[in-house]
C-alpha cells in the first residue's frame, strides 16, 4: 500500500509576505506551483514558443488555482522565487499572475542549469543561504512579523536616488560602475541624510549623533555615527552590502522601471507602462537573478577573507567576548603609544638632542623595542587584519 501524500506545505513568512505584497496590484487569483522538477517541464515545453508570448494552456497543466502563493521544495528558493514576482509588480495590471510567474520560474530554471548543476546552479550552496538570510532579515522584524515590503522597495531607492545624485554630472544613459571613492561618498551622504531625518526624539539629544559642518558639503561621519548608518543599512536591506552594491552598479532594473519605462495606459484603475511586454519581463528577470545571484556570492566571497571573523568578534555582544575585546584594544592602544614614543626617541638621538645615555632605562627599552621592530610587531598582533572593501562584479561586466 502506498504512503499517503505528504500535506502540502505552507509558505514562509517572508514569501507570503512577498506574494502578498506583489498580488495586490493584481486582480488575478494566485497559483500554487509544484516542485521544480515539474516547472523545468514546464519550461522546457515553453522554449519552442516565440518570446513575445506564453502559452496559457502550456501553464495550465503545471498551475493548480486552488493554493495561495507560491509552493517549492526548497524553503531558500522558495523566497527566491517569491521575491522575483515581488519585483515583477509594475507588470501585473498588464499580465496575470501565472503569466509571471512561469516568466520568473523560467529564469530561476535557467539559473539552475548552469554548469555547476543543482538549485540556482550559479550560487554556491553557502550563497543560497545568505540569499535566503538576507531576503529573511529585510522583509521580517526580529518577532517574525511581516514588514512592508514596498517600504524596503522605498529604501532601496532612496539609495539609488543618492547614487543618481552622484552620476548627474556625467550626463550618463547607460549604467555606470562607480569606484571605491565614489561609493564611499554616497554612503557618507546618504549616511548623513539618515542622521538628519530618521533620528528617534531621545537620539536628536545625544550629542554623538549631530554632524560636523566644518566647511561646506562636508560629509564626514564619526565612528558612533557608521555603526548608527550600517545598523540602519542592516535593518533595512538585511545586510549592508546591498546598498553598497546599488551603489556601485544601481539598482537591477525590474526594481525601478518606472522611472525608465516609458510613456502609460490605463486598465480600469491600473496603470501601466506600454513598454511592459513579455520580452522586457523576460531581460529583466534575467538581469535581476545576475544582479542577486552576484551579491550573494560576493558576500560569502567578502566573508571568507582572513579576519573576517576577529572583526565580527569585535562587535559581539558576548560578555566574554566583550571582555577579551575590551584588553585586546587596550593592549593595541598601549602598542600605539609605545610606537610614538619610540618615533620621538628616536627622531631626538637622529638629531643630536638627546643620546642613548641621557634617557632613563624605560626610555632606553622603548627605544630598542621601537628600533628592532618589537613594538611595531605588537602592534601588528593586536590589530585586526584590515579588510578590502566589498566590489561586486556583474555576470553583465564580465
Amino acid at each position: 500500500m502506498p504512503p499517503p501524500p505528504a500535506p502540502p506545505k505552507s509558505l514562509s513568512a517572508t514569501a507570503h509576505a512577498l506574494i502578498t505584497a506583489a498580488l495586490s496590484k493584481s486582480k488575478s487569483k494566485p497559483s500554487y506551483i509544484g516542485t521544480l522538477k515539474k516547472l523545468s517541464k514546464a519550461g522546457t515545453a515553453t522554449e519552442h514558443a516565440t518570446s513575445s508570448s506564453i502559452d496559457d494552456r502550456a501553464t495550465a497543466s503545471v498551475l493548480d488555482d486552488d493554493n495561495l502563493g507560491v509552493l517549492l521544495e526548497d524553503d531558500d528558493l522558495e523566497k527566491i522565487v517569491a521575491l522575483l514576482m515581488w519585483l515583477s509588480q509594475d507588470f501585473y495590471p498588464k499580465y496575470e499572475t501565472h503569466v509571471i510567474q512561469l516568466a520568473v520560474l523560467n529564469a530561476v530554471i535557467k539559473c539552475s542549469d548552469a554548469v555547476t548543476g543543482g538549485t540556482l546552479g550559479l550560487l554556491h550552496t553557502a550563497s543560497v543561504a545568505k540569499l535566503a538570510q538576507v531576503i529573511d532579515i529585510m522583509l521580517l522584524h526580529k518577532n517574525g512579523a511581516a514588514k512592508d515590503p514596498n517600504e524596503t522597495l522605498a529604501f532601496m531607492r532612496s539609495c539609488s536616488a543618492v547614487r543618481d545624485s552622484q552620476i548627474y554630472p556625467r550626463n550618463a544613459t547607460e549604467r555606470v560602475e562607480l569606484d571605491d571613492n565614489e561609493v564611499s561618498a554616497c554612503y557618507q551622504r546618504f549616511g548623513r541624510n539618515l542622521i538628519k531625518h530618521k533620528l528617534l526624539p531621545h537620539q536628536k539629544k545625544d550629542k554623538r549623533y549631530w554632524l560636523r559642518n566644518k566647511f561646506e558639503d562636508d560629509t564626514q561621519l564619526s565612528s558612533f555615527q557608521r555603526s548608527f548608518v550600517d545598523n540602519m543599512l542592516r535593518k533595512a536591506l538585511g545586510e549592508k552590502k546591498v546598498a553598497f552594491l546599488i551603489w556601485q552598479h544601481g539598482l537591477p532594473r525590474l526594481a525601478d522601471l518606472s522611472s525608465s519605462a516609458g510613456p502609460t495606459r490605463f486598465i480600469g484603475r491600473h496603470t501601466f507602462h506600454t513598454a511592459l511586454d513579455i520580452d522586457m519581463l523576460q531581460s529583466c528577470l534575467a538581469d535581476c537573478v545576475g544582479w542577486f545571484t552576484s551579491l550573494a556570492n560576493h558576500i560569502v566571497i567578502h566573508q571568507s577573507q582572513e579576519g573576517f571573523n576577529l572583526q565580527l568578534a569585535a562587535s559581539s555582544r558576548d560578555p566574554q567576548e566583550k571582555q577579551r575585546q575590551q584588553m585586546r584594544r587596550e593592549a593595541l592602544q598601549k602598542a600605539k603609544d609605545a610606537l610614538r614614543v619610540g618615533a620621538t626617541l628616536a627622531k631626538q638621538r637622529d638629531k643630536g638632542k638627546r643620546t642613548y645615555h641621557d634617557m632613563d632605562d624605560a626610555e632606553q627599552k622603548t627605544l630598542e623595542n621601537y628600533d628592532t621592530g618589537r613594538t611595531k610587531t605588537t602592534k601588528l598582533d593586536f590589530s585586526n587584519p584590515r579588510m578590502q572593501a566589498f566590489r561586486c562584479k556583474l555576470p553583465s561586466n564580465d
